[in-house]
């Protein structure tokens, strides 16, 4: 019994001892007001030997990494429209070393630094207010094109977009203005897709997106929001062919389909959009809505056994849609309850 309760103990001592000759490092990254900054991207780099590793953030902006050898290491952590930060720290044997990061943007970075007295408060880079500017209108317009909110984000990205280009443009240092370049790309790519989604002429943001499109092909975000500003140019060869690249980057979408042929139905047309409905129940036969629109075209066209398949098959697929009732009002009008 006294060996089996030493055969116990040993994973016991193991561990221990693993914990003491390692070191942790924790902490979270928010914004100054106290908000996670999820997008943030934290390194630890090694100072003696080639060795680098990217933590990961949890949703609360919190990061952990165990098993560390006591050695002094880099700590970077940077966000777009932040300064970044970056310091040299120790990772001592056993213990957990705690780091907090609070992210700046360039204006509140520049606003401590004046009230530290390490920066002028009387004197004013015109560049660098404009740069601040540019970066503080992006930084609030990110949660509002997360969440679809293109109307909101619009006039943000337009702002960012204007006001870093002309500091891009106005910049003597080619490393700084390489860089910037690079940040004014993807505002670029932004600005197209709100353009399209959300601005009073949509087909004003198609060459901004053809610009992204040219960086990247299988842009899926880009080539939707191309189809939107064809379709406000009434360019439908156009349509097709974003249309096309979209299905051949993912298959066919019924949801794509589906779509023209309740535009078609609107707009009168009921051949080609039963051509569409047809093509949306070829890729999903079990689209419900699909079958709906479909008994309306037949109904229409008196193709009246047609009718009647295409309400039962809708019943079938969503007894409790939003057009159930009146399916089934329909379906018991003597001229479809006696089609067999």
């Amino acid at each position: 019994m006294r060996s089996l309760v030493l055969a116990l103990t040993l994973p016991v001592v193991c561990l221990s001892l693993q914990a003491d000759t390692t070191g942790r490092i924790a902490g979270k990254v928010t914004d100054k007001s106290g908000a996670p900054v999820l997008a943030a991207k934290v390194n630890l780099k090694r100072s003696d030997i080639n060795w680098s590793k990217d933590l990961t953030l949890d949703k609360n902006g919190k990061f952990l990494q165990v098993g560390l050898e006591p050695r002094e290491f880099e700590l970077t952590v940077k966000a777009e429209g932040y300064v970044e930060q970056k310091e040299f720290i120790k990772i001592t044997m056993g213990d957990v070393l705690t780091k907090n990061i609070i992210l700046l943007t360039p204006a509140e970075a520049h606003a401590e630094a004046v009230a530290s007295g390490t920066a002028p408060a009387n004197v004013t880079d015109p560049a660098a207010a404009m740069d601040a500017e540019g970066r503080e209108a992006f930084n609030q317009a990110i949660p509002y094109f997360n969440e679809s909110n293109f109307g909101a984000a619009l006039p943000l990205i337009d702002k960012a977009y204007k006001n870093l280009s002309e500091v891009k443009d106005k910049l003597k240092d080619e490393k700084a203005k390489a860089d910037l370049s690079i940040e004014v790309l993807k505002i670029e790519r932004l600005l197209g897709i709100c353009l399209a989604q959300a601005g009073a002429k949509k087909e004003d943001g198609e060459p901004f997106l053809l610009k992204a499109l040219e960086r990247n092909p299988k842009d899926e975000r880009v080539i939707t929001s191309l189809i939107l500003t064809s379709k406000a140019k009434n360019d439908k060869a156009s349509e097709d062919k974003y249309t096309a690249m979209l299905e051949a980057l993912h298959g066919p979408n019924p949801d794509v389909s589906y779509n023209k042929g309740v535009e078609e139905f609107n707009a009168g047309k009921t051949k080609s959009a039963k051509t569409q409905l047809l093509k949306t129940l070829e890729i999903d036969p079990k689209y419900a809505e699909a079958h709906f629109l479909l008994a309306m075209v037949e109904f229409g066209e008196n193709n009246l056994r047609g009718t009647k398949q295409n309400l039962l098959k809708y019943v079938e697929l969503a007894p409790n849609g939003k057009n159930a009732a009146m399916a089934k009002e329909m379906l018991k009008d003597p001229s479809l309850k006696n089609i067999k």
